[in-house]
């Protein structure tokens, strides 16, 4: 099964798909102006759970990513949706878990404007 994460940097969306159907979609949260998400194509190089909040709002779930300049994680205090972050894509701690479970190192990740 051909699994993959697009990230709609636009329209704040994250679209899990697997044999290029969509299964779910997420609200998201991406890099303000000043510190924006690069667009690109990437994978999930590293899965990291989080049982508290640490010195940096990663939520209870990160997926990093083959970029040193962006990753998708959760967040325990938000905001979540729009520009929001310093250049990482931000979702709510139930989705990020959800998809976190659903993924595996090497998933491809396309992030488009």
């Amino acid at each position: 099964m051909k699994k993959q994460i697009i990230v709609n940097l636009t329209a704040h969306r994250a679209g899990y798909l697997e044999d290029n159907k969509l299964i779910k979609e997420y609200y998201i949260g991406s890099g303000r102006p000043e510190t924006p998400t690069p667009p690109g194509s990437y994978e999930v190089i590293e899965k990291i759970r989080y049982e508290k909040q640490g010195e940096f709002d990663f939520g209870s779930r990160r997926l990093v990513l083959s970029t040193d300049k962006s990753c998708l994680h959760g967040s325990w205090n938000g905001p979540v949706e729009g520009y929001v972050s310093g250049g990482c894509i931000r979702m709510y701690n139930q989705d990020i878990e959800e998809l976190f479970e659903k993924v595996e190192i090497g998933t491809p990740v396309i992030m488009i404007q």
